[in-house]
């Protein structure tokens, strides 16, 4: 594993700590809506603050950026990390076990390494560039099936009214229509993951921010998935409606 990625891992491990630990002081059942938002608040820019505290003691110079906390450096010269500490707000919010922890370092605008982590079951999702993915140390491969009737075909649910929403939904209705295994857990970052781990074998993406697209399309990719836009175009840029499946399974997810 590249250095970058265990110094990643390890800072994503013990936010991964702390936002557990948190979470089971917490009384949501007690909770006024404000309480909630207030302690949601408090994990997401507490603990992004204390991820990048402690990737700035190893590499001082590079740039960061957290989803809630903004960018910290503009020097175009050094990698930029990007931060995430609760990849589905909604389900951290309930308590449904499927929320994740985000690090990615971008070279160049391209993603190098990435680490996907749920604190929950402790899955740890990572990938370095040309090097592979893995799923708690050991290597992962997408799928090799060629038809959705023979997949388990993941969604999350798309948002707005816009054109490619509406295509977004129309094609997980068809999945659902046609009797197919559709599944859905909320995290983007965590679908995507899945896909890469052979757990799900397709999925439609819907509302990809660049936090849960950089670094779950590293890991994917490296795996051997193929992504693309919901019109098929390869260029994917943030925010994002995504179809992810192995090769053989991209096409029948595409033209549905």
């Amino acid at each position: 594993m590249q250095p970058m990625v265990n110094l990643a891992l390890r800072a994503a491990r013990n936010a991964g700590q702390d936002l557990v630990r948190r979470l089971d002081r917490f009384d949501a059942a007690q909770s006024t809506d404000q309480e909630k938002a207030k302690f949601i608040a408090d994990c997401t820019i507490g603990l992004e603050k204390g991820i990048i505290f402690e990737l700035k003691k190893s590499l001082p110079d590079h740039n960061y950026e957290g989803r809630e906390t903004g960018l910290n450096g503009t020097d175009d010269k050094q990698p930029t990390w990007q931060i995430c500490v609760i990849d589905d707000i909604a389900n951290f919010r309930v308590g449904i076990p499927a929320f994740a922890i985000i690090i990615s370092c971008m070279v160049n605008g391209k993603t190098e390494h990435a680490v996907i982590l749920n604190p929950m079951n402790g899955d740890e999702f990572t990938a370095s560039r040309g090097r592979g993915a893995q799923l708690n140390n050991r290597r992962i491969r997408c799928g090799s099936q060629n038809t959705l009737s023979d997949a388990i075909t993941a969604f999350t649910q798309p948002m707005g009214l816009s054109d490619t929403a509406s295509q977004q939904r129309a094609k997980i209705n068809t999945l659902m229509q046609s009797g197919y295994d559709v599944r859905s857990i909320g995290s983007n970052a965590l679908t995507l993951s899945y896909v890469a781990a052979d757990r799900f074998q397709a999925a439609f993406i819907s509302d990809m921010d660049s936090f849960s697209l950089n670094a779950g399309g590293l890991i994917a990719s490296e795996a051997g998935c193929l992504l693309a836009d919901i019109n098929g175009q390869p260029r994917i840029a943030a925010p994002a409606n995504v179809a992810v499946a192995n090769p053989r399974l991209l096409k029948s997810l595409l033209t549905l």
